[in-house]
């Protein structure tokens, strides 16, 4: 198969909804929605895994499919794709900055920002230790401007 296969991270998936169905053949409609891909994709994968036609219906039969997925999955290329997005996701938890967020910002206000922040006319002045400090006081300072937009509005414009 030349193209990419865009859908085989989402094998196991795949392989969960095709055996909670209760149908004996997918047409096209059903293997777009299944394996996320679009009509002219999923005409070439039908073809790949022995669909047939049925009248003007393109079908493919549920139970041969999902051996040939099987098939797949325990292969090299699953184990390879798996592994590769297995790799990635561990290297962008690594690189994912953790900032410290208290749970009481969802109704935070104006009045109630932390200590080091400092909002006046045309200017704003933040005191700070480290990064991840000066992200979890400009957080505040958006979750208080989103939860009264016109106040914040106000000291920063000085209206």
């Amino acid at each position: 198969m030349p193209m990419r296969k865009t859908w085989l991270h989402r094998l196991p998936q795949i392989l969960g909804d095709l055996s909670n169905m209760g149908v004996p053949v997918l047409d096209r409609a059903v293997f777009e929605k299944i394996f996320g891909v679009r009509r002219r994709r999923a005409i070439q994968l039908m073809h790949f895994f022995g669909g047939y036609l049925a009248g003007r219906t393109f079908l493919v039969d549920r139970i041969a499919l999902i051996g040939q997925l099987e098939v797949l999955q325990s292969g090299a290329e699953f184990i390879k794709e798996d592994r590769r997005k297995q790799r990635l996701s561990e290297a962008l938890d690594a690189a994912r900055i953790r900032i410290p967020v208290d749970p009481g910002l969802q109704d935070r206000r104006l009045c109630d920002l932390s200590e080091g922040i400092h909002l006046q006319p045309g200017s704003l002045r933040v005191e700070f230790r480290k990064a991840e400090d000066l992200l979890a006081k400009l957080f505040e300072l958006s979750k208080a401007a989103a939860n009264d937009f016109e106040a914040f509005r106000g000291a920063a414009e000085g209206r």
